[in-house]
Parts: structure tokens; sequence; C-alpha cells
């Protein structure tokens, strides 16, 4: 049972899912970058209301 032309390689599909997971890597980062600044602008905004703020970054 050979493979058809059309079907990919086990290399090629490994390749391909490491690129997928590079790009989902990279859109997390996005996003927990996104949720940090808005975690801190919150906390900021609490600071400039006169309440004492323990932060969660870090």
């Amino acid at each position: 049972m050979g493979m058809a032309e059309s079907e990919e390689s086990i290399y090629e599909r490994v390749a391909r899912l490491e690129d997928e997971i590079a790009t989902l890597r990279n859109e997390m980062d996005v996003l927990k970058s996104t949720l940090r600044n808005k975690i801190i602008r919150y906390e900021h905004k609490l600071i400039k209301k006169g309440n004492d703020v323990a932060s969660i970054i870090e």
C-alpha cells in the first residue's frame, strides 16, 4: 500500500503542525500581553482613586 502523491509525508505533517503550534504560541503571547496591560491599567485606576492595591502582576 503506497502513499498517493497528494498525501502528506509524516515529516510534512510534523513540520506543518510545528508551524501551527508556533503561530498559536505567538497568539497566546499577544493575548497574555493584552491582558497584562488591561490589569495594570485597572490597578493604576484603583490607585488613582486612593484604593490600596496589591498587584497581581509579578
